[in-house]
């Protein structure tokens, strides 16, 4: 099930995928507010529809446009062992700093909380990780 948001006008195309960052405080007072504020904070969207309806906004340096959007299922490194499709896994930081590893941004994608429980949608490849920990791609919600 999709959700309907408002975003900046040259944005709003089909396919464009997006992090919603949360609210600003410039928005506290728009009548619109709740339309583009709906959204789960830190989680990756990507729009699969746009209206032909714009607004004015404090915001954007120009109109905004009503899309739909769907939740994108965020890819990341989970442990082998506590991963099976369709399981709920809570992330735990891998404790690495390797940045120049090549899997390291999968160990820490954007919009990731970890502590936070995440549905497992599907199971990928096992990753050769450099520290030796069972490591496997994994695609959440």
């Amino acid at each position: 099930m999709g959700s309907v948001t408002l975003i900046g006008k040259s944005l709003a195309k089909e396919g464009m995928k997006f992090r919603f960052g949360g609210c600003l405080s410039k928005c506290q007072d728009c009548e619109l507010k709740n339309s583009c504020c709906g959204l789960e904070k830190n989680r990756w969207y990507e729009v699969t529809g746009v209206r032909d309806k714009n607004h004015k906004c404090k915001v954007h340096h120009e109109d905004v446009s009503v899309v739909e959007v769907e939740q994108v299922p965020i890819e990341t490194a989970a442990s082998e062992k506590s991963v099976i499709e369709g399981s709920v896994i809570t992330l735990e930081d891998k404790e690495c700093r390797l940045v120049d590893c090549e899997y390291f941004n999968l160990c820490y994608p954007p919009g990731i909380e970890f502590g936070t429980k995440y549905n497992v949608e599907e199971i990928g490849k096992k990753i050769d990780c450099e520290k030796g920990k069972d490591l496997k791609i994994v695609k959440l919600k």
